[in-house]
């Protein structure tokens, strides 16, 4: 397990030296996902929009691929103060779960601080 967890931390940390945020996308097969999981893979470039902010403060962000809306990424606790005016993020899928000829069951996005873009 030790091992697994190593080749994780190093793979989220091979294009830059800033920790990369890494979430599970929620709500996968009520949306888009469905049709168009067959174009997902390891490295799949995505975008995230702002989408609501919830009572307790806690983001909502809109996962997107390409026009195909995916599902929904929560940030809170102490993350949510950092990505409060970030309406627009870039992230790439870190891993996802499935099996042969059946619609993906997991999908885990990899946030390169990098390439948060702020829109005004």
């Amino acid at each position: 397990m030790g091992t697994l967890f190593n080749k994780s931390i190093d793979k989220a940390n091979s294009s830059n030296s800033q920790p990369n945020f890494i979430t599970t996308v929620n709500q996968l097969n009520a949306f888009d996902m469905i049709y168009i999981y067959h174009h997902i893979q390891e490295g799949t470039d995505l975008e995230l929009f702002q989408e609501e902010q919830h009572l307790n403060g806690d983001l909502v962000y809109k996962v997107m691929y390409k026009t195909y809306h995916l599902g929904f990424v929560r940030i809170s606790n102490f993350l949510k103060h950092e990505y409060a005016s970030i309406e627009l993020m870039h992230a790439k899928v870190f891993s996802l779960s499935k099996e042969k000829y059946l619609p993906t069951k997991s999908l885990d996005i990899s946030i390169e601080p990098n390439k948060m873009k702020l829109v005004s």
